[in-house]
């Protein structure tokens, strides 16, 4: 550390001492001073050179943790570089304890930031390596000739990450189309680059989990592969495999009538000519010519029975000859031997009649199986033969699901569960009709008035926690003993860049299904609770919205058609109170993925601050923050990335 100079002189001086001893007491009284004052000297000129190096490489490693911060890829960028002597600089200006200016060293800057040594296999590292080097100015020790000492350091950093499960719900709303879908798949890119697929020289497992959501939310699939038993329709018992739909049945003619057509003139009609038409027909008088009964007429309005024939008329339609002659056309039903029969289930020969609009069950075994076999169910509502195979329309499942039972009465000041809410229990394995979920149909849902019901597109298929080893690969399970890893998921990017933004916001479900795929008991308890390595798995959830809640009573959704179904309070209860609710549920459903000790972490799209919602949902307010662009969202997703796996100095 010592820098040397020739000593002759002193060498002389102590040369003679020893040759010429007169009155060398005094000498040797003066010369004992010199040792003194190097001790002293040097303790002084040590103990400030020490302070300075420990600041210096203080500033080291902070300079290092800042640049591997900033790091979005695997190597260093000149901005990654600049960020870190940005913070070098903070911590250790030019001149700190008498220090002289930096000056480069060997043709290379100093301080330096760079990428570290690349690993045995020859890939990144993903390291920072620092250096610096200064001098100090001696204060006593340069009256033996020493002017300076030299000042070394280095320093290390790397994003040091154990085992760690992540599901991220997303969002997939219509508010999020345009622009605001592709910053969603530039921060998942985002955060995947930083966290990493894991493995290499660590040895940690890294999985990933995905719910889109949007008012509906799709895990049919992966329920199916793992039990297709835990689905209403997957039991393959007639009876378990219904479920009740606000729909429709057909009511079949099966003595189908003989159908004619009468003309009837209305002579000096006056008022409405449609009024005059409608109310002759609604009389039971005969028309002159086609029709003249001569028996008994019994009955009301436009349906009679005569002579054991039972006839309904129908008003079809006028033709106004003049002011005063108008021609009335009506139509004529004649069903042999009496009132028509009817039933609801066709037979041979029978002709469609009407709807009935109620809530009726429908087997939907066909209808599930169909995610899996790719072959169409015939919707149940269709006004044909149900027993052709060519008639349509056909509906394939596309893994969307109504919830389980829940508990009516969950109200804005509910602060627990209810027992008998199996839709809020994230580990509940199904064993009956009510803690099954059930395949969600759109095409069968009708209102009483006939029309069919508003409803959100069903989102991109949840998918369970899988290793990536490449953002641009497919996904595997992580067995927990030597066996070769198994596909489980198709390609990671393929799936990102493929979500689209439709339909309204339920962030309850959302949270749910996030919660339901990375806990480590229940459903998946088997793949999720294990690590290959043996060490614990820290599991978080990363929640991603751009808006408030947006979910009506009167649209078809996860929990129903509540304008009479009711599932989630009466049938008479506003959006204003219905989303009060739900958005009660989601809080629910965060606290108890809070209570498995799953890190929750929350990031609120478009706005300048994260809403009460979204913090008291969050693991606390530091794990919620806000995007208000795409850039700011890209880079959230990377700072929860980087705190996950945990900033280290390794050296």
């Amino acid at each position: 550390m010592l820098g040397n100079k020739k000593t002759k002189r002193f060498k002389s001086i102590l040369r003679d001492l020893r040759t010429d001893n007169t009155g060398n007491i005094y000498f040797m009284a003066a010369l004992a001073l010199f040792p003194i004052a190097g001790f002293i000297g040097g303790g002084v000129d040590m103990g400030r050179a020490y302070m300075a190096k420990a600041r210096l490489q203080q500033a080291c490693d902070a300079g290092a943790l800042a640049g591997r911060r900033s790091m979005s890829g695997i190597a260093m960028s000149n901005d990654d570089k600049i960020e870190a002597r940005k913070f070098f600089d903070f911590n250790f200006p030019e001149g700190t304890f008498g220090t002289n200016n930096f000056a480069p060293v060997n043709g290379q800057a100093n301080p330096r930031f760079v990428d570290g040594p690349k690993l045995a296999d020859g890939t990144p590292s993903k390291t920072v390596y620092g250096y610096a080097e200064t001098t100090v100015n001696t204060s006593i020790m340069r009256i033996f000739g020493f002017q300076t000492m030299q000042l070394k350091v280095d320093c290390t950093s790397r994003l040091d990450i154990g085992n760690v499960d992540v599901v991220m719900s997303l969002d997939v709303t219509g508010s999020m189309s345009g622009s605001r879908i592709q910053g969603l798949k530039d921060a998942v890119k985002q955060f995947y680059d930083i966290l990493g697929p894991g493995g290499a020289a660590q040895g940690s497992q890294i999985r990933y989990g995905f719910v889109p959501y949007n008012a509906l939310v799709n895990p049919g699939k992966l329920l199916y592969d793992a039990n297709p038993a835990w689905i209403v329709g997957g039991t393959g018992t007639a009876q378990e495999d219904e479920w009740n739909y606000q729909t429709r049945k057909a009511i079949w003619l099966l003595n189908p009538p003989v159908v004619t057509y009468e003309d009837i003139r209305i002579e000096d009609a006056t008022g409405d000519p449609r009024d005059g038409c409608e109310d002759l027909f609604s009389e039971n008088k005969p028309v002159p010519g086609a029709w003249n009964p001569s028996g008994p007429v019994n009955g009301q309005g436009n349906k009679i029975t005569v002579s054991g024939n039972y006839y309904k008329f129908t008003y079809n339609q006028y033709k106004r000859k003049n002011k005063n002659n108008i021609t009335c056309t009506r139509k004529v039903e004649k069903y042999a031997g009496g009132p028509p029969a009817t039933s609801s289930d066709w037979q041979p020969g029978a002709v469609f009649d009407h709807w009935e609009y109620d809530e009726y069950a429908h087997n939907v075994s066909a209808y599930v199986a169909s995610i899996k076999t790719g072959v169409a169910a015939q919707r149940p509502t269709l006004n044909n033969n149900p027993s052709s195979n060519t008639d349509g329309p056909k509906d394939k499942w596309d893994g969307c699901i109504e919830e389980r039972d829940t508990y009516q009465d969950i109200i804005s000041t509910t602060n627990a569960i209810p027992v008998n809410a199996y839709d809020l229990d994230l580990d509940l394995v199904p064993y009956n009709k009510a803690t099954r979920w059930r395949p969600y149909w759109e095409g069968v849902e009708y209102k009483r008035n006939g029309s069919t019901v508003s409803s959100s597109d069903c989102p991109a298929p949840a998918r369970i926690l899988a290793a990536y080893p490449q953002y641009d690969g497919v996904g595997y399970n992580s067995p927990t003993d030597n066996s070769t890893p198994v596909q489980i998921t198709s390609n990671l990017k393929s799936y990102i860049n493929g979500l689209t933004a439709q339909g309204y916001t339920n962030h309850t479900i959302g949270m749910l299904w996030a919660g339901r795929l990375i806990s480590k008991e229940g459903l998946f308890s088997a793949v999720n609770s294990k690590s290959k390595n043996g060490f614990n798995i820290s599991r978080h959830i990363l929640f991603m919205t751009d808006g408030d809640l947006n979910v009506n009573p009167d649209r078809y959704n996860v929990y129903g058609y509540n304008q009479l179904d009711g599932r989630l309070g009466p049938t008479s209860i506003g959006k204003t109170e219905y989303e009060a609710r739900q958005a009660q549920r989601f809080q629910l459903a965060c606290n108890a993925a809070k209570a498995k000790g799953i890190t929750v972490w929350a990031v609120q799209f478009g706005v300048s601050n994260p809403t009460k919602n979204m913090e008291d949902c969050a693991t606390s307010k530091d794990h919620a923050s806000a995007a208000s662009s795409n850039a700011d969202l890209v880079k959230a997703f990377g700072d929860i990335a980087k705190t996950i796996g945990g900033l280290r100095l390794s050296k």
